[in-house]
């Protein structure tokens, strides 16, 4: 019996803390990922208008160099594709490239430079043999993330999105606004979808499907237009982390546990 009153509140924390892991490590990787996009966000302040075109037009050469290239698979690892010797040295501030924002799944990450599985498992990457997303004509940037990962949200509710719904691409300081015109579960071997397509500006995300399978992907697929002050709030993303009500919740689940304990304490001496 003493081993019992012993044991119980012991799996009873334990099971608290299994129960609330995902809630608490996707409320840390949040603070990270803004912590990030501030930072990234920051580096501007030192940059000029004329900087910032020359970073743009470095861009958008590198754009027109890779026209045509063969589009690999992002989710698998050391599938053939080569990176360009100037690759991570364009719209390269501190490691991150630009943000991607998705306010009808609450959604705002970090965009890195390729897809290795390091990158993908601190926020989205961009796939190497698409166009940086800085948009342009017959412009196609590839944005990679995963989903269902124990410790951060990243494109897990990207099912939910369906045509007309939008997204935000933020580089250097200017927002560029996609339309979703279409969405497609494919093999991983078909990357058609992925080529650019001749005057139109587009930029597809990326993820795998089904959930736990992984042997699909979807392309969740956007057409630039244009960006207006309708589009400010919007793009003003809650990444639906109830900070408070967290805190709230694990402090009252603690105190619980607190008292029983101590109740359990208190008859066992009886």
């Amino acid at each position: 019996m003493k081993i019992y009153k012993i044991l119980f509140p012991i799996l009873v924390f334990i099971g608290i803390g299994l129960l609330s892991y995902p809630i608490v490590s996707n409320f840390f990787a949040g603070i990270q990922e803004e912590k990030v996009i501030s930072e990234y966000e920051k580096n501007f302040d030192k940059y000029s208008n004329e900087d910032s075109e020359r970073e743009i037009s470095l861009a958008r050469a590198y754009n027109d160099s890779i026209s045509g290239e063969k589009i690999k698979d992002p989710f698998i690892q050391n599938s053939g594709m080569s990176i360009p010797d100037n690759y991570m040295s364009i719209l390269n501030f501190d490691g991150v490239m630009a943000t991607v924002e998705i306010p009808k799944i609450k959604v705002r990450l970090p965009i890195y430079h390729g897809t290795s599985e390091k990158v993908l498992q601190k926020g989205a990457g961009h796939l190497v043999q698409s166009s940086f997303p800085v948009g342009g004509k017959s412009s196609h940037a590839v944005i990679s993330a995963h989903r269902g990962l124990p410790n951060a949200k990243f494109f897990t509710d990207i099912v939910k999105l369906k045509n007309k719904d939008k997204f935000f691409i933020n580089v250097m300081n200017e927002t560029l606004c996609y339309e979703i015109d279409q969405i497609k579960k494919v093999e991983p071997s078909e990357t058609e979808d992925l080529l650019p397509i001749i005057n139109e500006d587009y930029v597809t995300l990326v993820t795998c499907v089904p959930y736990g399978v992984n042997s699909h992907r979807l392309l969740v697929r956007g057409i630039r237009i244009p960006y207006s002050k309708e589009h400010s709030e919007k793009v003003k993303v809650n990444n639906d982390r109830p900070k408070t009500y967290l805190l709230l919740l694990l402090f009252g689940l603690v105190i619980t546990l607190v008292i029983f304990i101590g109740k359990k304490i208190k008859s066992s001496k009886i």
